[in-house]
């Protein structure tokens, strides 16, 4: 297909796109499309003349090539739309450290901040960790422990929980009351816990088969989610979880204790 022969076809696309759901008279399309009538004859004959719409009893609908043209298009629209949420987004990953083609990212759902909504990304990351089984966690800025679900959730419903956390995270955990009592609360309940040797630099989350992965700028706050199924990024993942715990120390209650009582100023 030549370049212009791709071009008119784009333009024509949302013709396609209006038929996907069934046939159409030629008023309807125009409506359902919103070109004048002229227009809508034009992209019509065009599209008949290619093979991708037949007319039957007045009205008209895809053919074989035309259902598949359009579902081409749909999912070309589809993959663009999320291209476009990634490049707001990619300046804060840490994609230094993807160990797969950035490409396996196309179908990944991003999660991005509004203007009356700036931690949306946050609260979609909480509703996927809420409804797992089995959670794993590389974080330098993110540990739940105050709200109610993530309590439910955690230690009563006997979530499985492994993290490593950025030294200076946890170093603010246990300065604050309320974050040291979750960590006990974690570990008395089987968690897994341990603080890497090193600034962690990724926000990364294995809930259940799900991989999510946060964009945070260097002010801490939330530029953006990626949600991902993918096997393929799934595998690095787990691999970064392993090998940050082969490198991180334990935590254990007696070390909670000896450390919260020292942020406290030995109160």
């Amino acid at each position: 297909m030549e370049i212009d022969e791709f071009v008119g076809l784009t333009r024509r696309s949302s013709v396609l796109d209006a038929l996907r759901e069934g046939p159409l008279d030629r008023r309807d399309l125009q409506e359902r499309v919103g070109v004048s009538r002229p227009t809508i004859h034009r992209q019509i004959r065009a599209l008949e003349v290619d093979g991708l719409v037949v007319k039957r009893d007045g009205a008209f609908a895809l053919t074989p090539v035309g259902e598949l043209a359009a579902a081409e298009f749909a999912r070309t629209f589809e993959v663009m739309d999320n291209v476009s949420a990634l490049s707001k987004i990619v300046r804060w990953l840490p994609v230094s450290a993807f160990d797969f083609d950035f490409a396996r990212l196309r179908d990944a759902e991003v999660a991005l901040p509004h203007p009356n909504d700036p931690f949306a990304p946050n609260r979609r990351m909480l509703r996927r960790i809420h409804g797992a089984d089995r959670i794993r966690m590389v974080t330098y800025t993110f540990l739940p422990e105050g709200d109610p679900a993530a309590r439910r959730c955690f230690i009563e419903e006997h979530q499985s929980f492994e993290g490593v956390l950025d030294p200076t995270l946890f170093e603010s955990l246990l300065a604050d009351p309320a974050g040291a009592t979750h960590l006990r609360d974690l570990l008395a309940h089987g968690s897994h816990i341990a603080v890497a040797p090193a600034p962690v630099p990724l926000i990364l989350i294995l809930a259940d088969e799900t991989v999510i992965i946060g964009a945070v700028d260097s002010g801490g706050s939330p530029r953006g989610l990626l949600v991902t199924d993918d096997d393929v990024v799934r595998t690095w993942a787990e691999d970064a979880v392993d090998a940050y715990l082969d490198e991180a120390t334990q935590v254990t209650p007696e070390s909670i204790g000896t450390r919260a009582v020292a942020a406290d100023g030995g109160t």
